[in-house]
């Protein structure tokens, strides 16, 4: 019996041309979404910018219950551009692990051998995306945190109490795992960008928020690298973050803490749509892994 697989299936999202020959990615900017239709628009606007000269793919995962993924679509086929852009809609049933289990599934979706992590909500900066790939490549790093805490890094866009929170929290990872986290002074970061190929994805139980902590404790040995950056403030709706993960975000450093083993998550099915760039390649059907 195999797996449950993943099927991307790549719609024309414009008028039929001769498709013109797509560069294969080098990066990938994953972007778990959840209820961000109103962000989308400069989200990807400031993505495309940032990634000019990088043969570039954009993978969303959606957990949305609003109009988001529609705007997706429009958005991505009124902007055109050179990235290749594709959506997973997670429906109820299928929103397994959360937003670590998004970007799971977003790396399993994946081509290109790096894969840039950052939230939808533009607090993190697009624009430190090349310095993340420059400085993973320079150094010759697996992962490379965009940190906040590090050289010029700046928490401004927290206020004070998730500051304290957030700091608490940090700390408190590494506290606990002192070798694991060394030399990574923004453990908590929901921005960075791994190499594919250093990951093993199975091994891998996410549980909410926090899923670089996930990856750097369960892959020791990663080779990483920081970038500070400055988080910004939210450009429009609401933060999700709340007492719930907070406390799941407990369970899961006290299970990692305590080698907690729990089986691999149930994975339903889900569906990757290419919905760009307007001339995209001939309409294919391709498998990955879940």
């Amino acid at each position: 019996m195999p797996n449950h697989t993943t099927f991307a299936m790549r719609e024309h999202a414009g008028p039929v041309r001769s498709p013109a020959p797509q560069p294969v990615p080098k990066l990938a900017v994953l972007v778990p979404t959840r209820n961000e239709a109103a962000n989308i628009e400069e989200l990807l606007r400031r993505i495309s910018a940032a990634v000019t000269g990088i043969p570039t793919e954009i993978v969303f995962v959606d957990d949305s219950d609003d109009d988001t993924p529609d705007v997706i679509r429009d958005v991505t086929r009124r902007q055109g551009g050179t990235c290749r852009v594709s959506l997973i809609h997670r429906r109820d049933g299928q929103r397994t692990g959360g937003l670590g289990g998004a970007v799971v599934d977003g790396l399993r979706a994946a081509e290109a051998p790096w894969a840039c992590v950052l939230d939808a909500d533009l607090q993190h900066p697009p624009e430190v995306i090349p310095r993340l790939l420059a400085a993973a490549e320079r150094d010759e790093a697996d992962l490379a945190v965009a940190s906040r805490y590090c050289g010029t890094g700046r928490a401004d866009g927290l206020g004070p109490a998730r500051a304290l929170i957030s700091t608490a929290c940090g700390s408190a990872a590494k506290l606990l795992f002192p070798a694991r986290l060394g030399g990574v002074t923004d453990p908590m970061s929901g921005f960075f960008l791994v190499r594919r190929s250093a990951i093993r994805l199975d091994e891998l139980r996410p549980r909410g928020f926090k899923i670089l902590l996930e990856l750097l404790v369960r892959h020791g040995g990663l080779r990483t690298t920081e970038v500070p950056y400055t988080f910004a403030d939210r450009h429009a709706g609401e933060s999700k973050g709340t007492l719930r993960e907070g406390l799941t975000y407990l369970g899961s450093l006290a299970d990692l803490r305590l080698g907690r083993e729990a089986p691999p998550p149930s994975r339903v099915p889900v569906s990757a749509v290419e919905v760009g760039p307007l001339v995209p390649p001939d309409r294919h059907t391709r498998t990955v892994g879940v």
